[in-house]
């Protein structure tokens, strides 16, 4: 990742920046909205343990120390999914991230809620983070 790093650094002109949009590698929420409050399902597991996340932040922080780019701005956002059902969620996960892993324990969670409350909406929720990165020539 450092590699890539260095390589950007290369090709951006010298008033160009980089902008790094990533989770922050904690674990991503499945929320059952309820009324005003908020039901917690479970987590949403990945199969490589949200590994790439902490290389990626890693990466970054060396290229900082290395004085390859400095960082101009940093801030967090909640960044969240929605679905009209925890399957209807479940489908879209299985299709595109490719990764992403809910255990029996999370499934089981969601039916209870839906029999509990009829089927309702979900939320998939996680932080990320957003770096603008300015390089150093």
């Amino acid at each position: 990742m450092v590699h890539a790093l260095q390589e950007i650094r290369d090709l951006l002109k010298p008033d160009g920046f980089l902008i790094d949009i990533r989770p922050n590698g904690e674990m991503v929420e499945f929320i059952r909205p309820h009324g005003s409050e908020e039901l917690f399902i479970g987590h949403l597991q990945e199969t490589d343990d949200y590994i790439e996340y902490r290389q990626a932040e890693a990466a970054v922080q060396e290229v900082v120390a290395d004085g390859i780019f400095r960082i101009k701005k940093a801030d967090e956002f909640i960044f969240q999914i929605h679905a009209d059902s925890f399957a209807e969620l479940k489908s879209f996960l299985d299709k595109s991230w490719s990764d992403s892993l809910i255990t029996e324990e999370v499934i089981a969670e969601a039916r209870r809620l839906d029999d509990a409350h009829d089927v309702g909406k979900v939320i998939l929720r996680e932080q990320v983070y957003i770096k603008l990165l300015l390089p150093v020539f």
